[in-house]
């Protein structure tokens, strides 16, 4: 059920962050956002819907906590790339088994 809700989840948003994005002016501040609603109609906003928006459209977060992720990931990456394989080299099928896998060719 989750692979059909999300796909349709994030494409709704994104339509609705595209398509229906206009401002208000109020108190001389302008306030840009986007939701669907109707043109021809007077579109108006009360001041907590405008809070609202305000809280949903603006994201904080420290700094202490992105550095530790940060670190975390580029570390992981650092590592996957610096770590040498194994053994290096071809491998040929045991005595015995038939190998299907075409030789290898030069263009």
């Amino acid at each position: 059920m989750l692979k059909c809700l999300l796909p349709i989840l994030f494409i709704s948003y994104l339509a609705g962050i595209t398509f229906f994005t206009h401002s208000h002016v109020v108190n001389g501040v302008t306030i840009v956002h986007s939701h669907p609603f109707n043109k021809d109609t007077d579109h108006n906003h009360t001041t907590t819907e405008l809070q609202l928006i305000h809280l949903l459209s603006h994201v904080v977060t420290a700094g202490t906590v992105i550095l530790p992720l940060l670190l975390l990931v580029y570390s992981r990456i650092l590592r996957t790339l610096l770590n040498k394989p194994e053994s290096s080299g071809y491998t040929s099928s045991p005595r015995g088994i038939l190998s299907l896998r075409a030789p290898p060719s030069h263009c």
